[in-house]
């Protein structure tokens, strides 16, 4: 491991021991970035500093009405800066890297809205990400508690419920409805683990699953409670026939999972791979 890798996985654990409202998810997803394209703290903290340079930006063009605050974030995000979506290439993986988005000026929609959250944060606007399952909306609020839903990844257009209704049956079935949890606000590591999943999901679907384990790993640095993902871990060692990984992967699963009968099935698989590994 480089000296620079060490320290980028130092200050993923130091950001996994914080409470999640201490996060900053565009700091965290550029350090699992900086461990796929390797860069420096020097880099990354670059990289930062420019999106602070951007919020100062939007602060000092923002005030009043919501209709203002959105207009002003994306004059700046949008027009000045030139942030613009792109999912051309479904099977593309580095414009879903924090790092790249910011020096390409595009990226998906999922590391597009991480970006647009950072820079209205930054701004002192209140601003959310929607847990809305197949699209990242951003939400911002003025001082009289007047709420727009935005897609950063089209230029900070206003979507309303009905388009939303509509982007979730085109995705998810014709059956799927909005739900109350649509509209709440994700929390800053779920961002993170979304951008990810997204990255990991694109790697599978090219076959590359030593790349997506790879994914998995990292996010593990900064998500280490989150059992699913010890058990995508561990079902990747298992199919790359890394049984011993597989075994511990899937034993970090087990103690941490709350589901009685996933635990069960699980205990069961494991007890079949440490037979094989006898």
């Amino acid at each position: 491991m480089t000296k620079c890798a060490a320290t980028v996985r130092a200050r993923l654990a130091e950001l996994a021991g914080r409470d999640d409202g201490e996060v900053r998810p565009a700091e965290a997803a550029l350090l699992l970035a900086a461990l796929k394209r390797p860069a420096s703290d020097a880099a990354i903290d670059g990289h930062l500093s420019y999106l602070t340079e951007l919020a100062a930006e939007v602060h000092a063009a923002t005030g009043g009405p919501v209709e203002r605050l959105a207009d002003g974030l994306f004059e700046a995000f949008s027009r000045c800066h030139r942030f613009r979506g792109d999912d051309r290439d479904d099977d593309e993986v580095d414009n879903a890297n924090l790092a790249w988005v910011i020096d390409n000026r595009r990226g998906v929609a999922s590391a597009l809205g991480l970006l647009a959250l950072d820079v209205a944060r930054g701004a002192g606007l209140r601003a959310d990400a929607l847990a809305f399952p197949v699209h990242f909306l951003l939400r911002i609020e003025d001082d009289n508690g007047r709420r727009l839903i935005l897609d950063p990844s089209a230029g900070g257009r206003v979507v309303e419920p009905p388009e939303m209704r509509a982007l979730l049956k085109a995705a998810a079935g014709i059956t799927s409805e909005l739900e109350h949890g649509h509209y709440a606000a994700m929390a800053n590591r779920e961002m993170v683990v979304r951008l990810q999943n997204e990255t990991k999901l694109r790697l599978l679907r090219c076959g590359r699953i030593d790349r997506a384990l790879d994914v998995v790993e990292a996010t593990l640095l900064l998500a280490p409670d989150l059992a699913l993902l010890w058990r995508e871990a561990g079902m990747m060692h298992m199919r790359l026939n890394n049984l011993g990984s597989a075994v511990a992967a899937l034993e970090q699963f087990i103690a941490r999972t709350p589901n009685a009968q996933a635990r069960a099935r699980t205990q069961t698989l494991l007890a079949e791979l440490k037979g094989r590994l006898n």
